[in-house]
C-alpha cells in the first residue's frame, strides 16, 4: 500500500459455505490519529472474498495516506466515477458498527475493561447511496437499507436509491 511497507497485511475469517470477513491486521501499528488503535473489517458473502479482497485495503491506503482512521458512520466514497470493485456498483463504504453482529463486536478490551482495539465495519455502498447519504445523512440510508432487507454482504447487490 505505501511503497515496500504495505502498512499492513490482510486475514481471512471464514463462517463456512457463508460469510468471510477480509480483515486487516497490522493497521493499528501505523502512525494514525485514532482514538483507539483500529484494524478495518469487510464482511460479504463467502463466493465474494475477491471483491472484499479489494475493498479492504484500499479503503486501508486511503487512512493510511490521510495518516487518521475512521470514525463510526463515516461515508469513504471515490472521487472515480467507475466503480471501485470491478464488476459491481460498488463506489464506497460507510465505516459503521457490524450490521449483523452481536453489541461489543466493536470494541475489543483487555480484562480489566480498558479498550484495546477497534474493528470499524466496512460496508461496500453503491454511489447513489453513499451519495444519499452525505445529502441526507446516514439514518437515511440506513432506513432504506432496512426497509428493502437489503442485504449488505452482497456487493453485487443492485443500488437501493
Amino acid at each position: 500500500m505505501l511503497g515496500y511497507n504495505r502498512g499492513c497485511g490482510l486475514f481471512f475469517c471464514y463462517a463456512p459455505n457463508y460469510i468471510v470477513s477480509v480483515v486487516t491486521n497490522g493497521l493499528r501499528f501505523q502512525r494514525l490519529t485514532v482514538v483507539y488503535p483500529q484494524e478495518l473489517a469487510c464482511t460479504v458473502r463467502v463466493d465474494q472474498r475477491k471483491e472484499a479482497h479489494l475493498l479492504a485495503p484500499l479503503t486501508a491506503g486511503i487512512v493510511m495516506q490521510r495518516g487518521s482512521g475512521l470514525i463510526t458512520d463515516e461515508i469513504i466514497l471515490s472521487a472515480d466515477p467507475e466503480p471501485v470493485v470491478p464488476g459491481t456498483e460498488i463506489a464506497g463504504v460507510t465505516a459503521a458498527n457490524h450490521p449483523y453482529a452481536d453489541d461489543g463486536f466493536d470494541t475489543l478490551t483487555t480484562p480489566n475493561g480498558t479498550t484495546e482495539l477497534q474493528p470499524i465495519t466496512l460496508i461496500p455502498a453503491t454511489r447513489p447511496e453513499l451519495e444519499l447519504a452525505q445529502r441526507s445523512g446516514l439514518d437515511a440510508l440506513y432506513d432504506i437499507w432496512e426497509k428493502q432487507g437489503t442485504d449488505l454482504l452482497d456487493m453485487h447487490r443492485p443500488s437501493t436509491v
